[in-house]
């Protein structure tokens, strides 16, 4: 009986070794599949992160509108949409009609603008200009000058020869002075440069190669006289290269040498 209970107790004993170590076992099973779960659920949610990340990046680039702009004689177009797409893309406001309203203030060449949304996707641009009168360099560098006698820098271009030179120092700042008094005078003249000689007076060189020498005073009664004398002689489309008129109230011709 007695040898019966010994084996009987080594028996329990190893059975609850088994099951000791079946629950040491399983523990750790538990314990690598949590593991492995914490792992996985950290890379879904990086890799949710990276999507999400990549989806708002191309969002944001879809949202960039097409620009429509209208009204433009001298503004280069190519240059102020890169500028506007660029300032629209690296900007974090999502207010695109503002961020386009700073890049179009920052513009020399507009006066003014009307921005309008359209659709969605679209939006329209109406720019007026300011008022360009002649065009001129100043060492080495090209300016338009507007009408009140401004200057903004501009490279020399095709679109620009319909419009007048002015050549010498400071001639841009007296550039609409003697536009406005050739336009009182009411004579007509095919003007294609404006002189300022010497700061005091001006020289105009007419499209046919005649040269205008004007008064450094009484400027605006001497083309009322030169009016008068071409309407009666056909004066400015005679065989002359010059006309001096600085001399008040008088002109003299210097003719063609043929």
């Amino acid at each position: 009986m007695r040898r019966f209970n010994i084996i009987y107790n080594i028996i329990k004993l190893s059975n609850q070794i088994k099951l000791t170590f079946f629950k040491i076992i399983f523990l750790i099973l538990v314990i690598l599949i949590f593991s492995i779960l914490a792992v996985k659920k950290e890379m879904f949610i990086n890799h949710f992160l990276n999507v999400k990340t990549f989806l708002l990046a191309s969002d944001d680039k879809k949202s960039i509108p097409k620009i429509l702009i209208e009204g433009n004689q001298y503004v280069n177009i190519n240059k102020l949409l890169l500028s506007i797409n660029k300032n629209l893309g690296n900007s974090k406001i999502n207010n695109d009609l503002h961020i386009i309203s700073d890049v179009l203030k920052q513009n020399q060449l507009i006066k003014k603008f009307i921005i309008k949304r359209s659709s969605k996707n679209i939006i329209l641009i109406k720019i007026e200009e300011k008022h360009i009168i002649g065009f001129t360099s100043i060492k080495s560098k090209d300016f338009l000058i507007d009408r009140k006698n401004n200057l903004i820098p501009f490279k020399l271009t095709p679109n620009l020869f319909h419009i007048p030179t002015f050549l010498g120092k400071n001639s841009n700042k007296n550039a609409n002075l003697i536009l406005r008094l050739i336009s009182e005078s009411e004579i007509n003249l095919n003007f294609n440069s404006f002189s300022f000689v010497n700061e005091r007076r001006w020289n105009i060189n007419l499209e046919n190669g005649v040269k205008i020498l004007l008064p450094e005073m009484k400027v605006l009664e001497t083309l009322v006289l030169l009016k008068k004398v071409d309407t009666e002689n056909n004066l400015l489309n005679g065989n002359f290269v010059e006309i001096d008129l600085r001399i008040n109230g008088k002109y003299f011709l210097k003719p063609k040498i043929n």
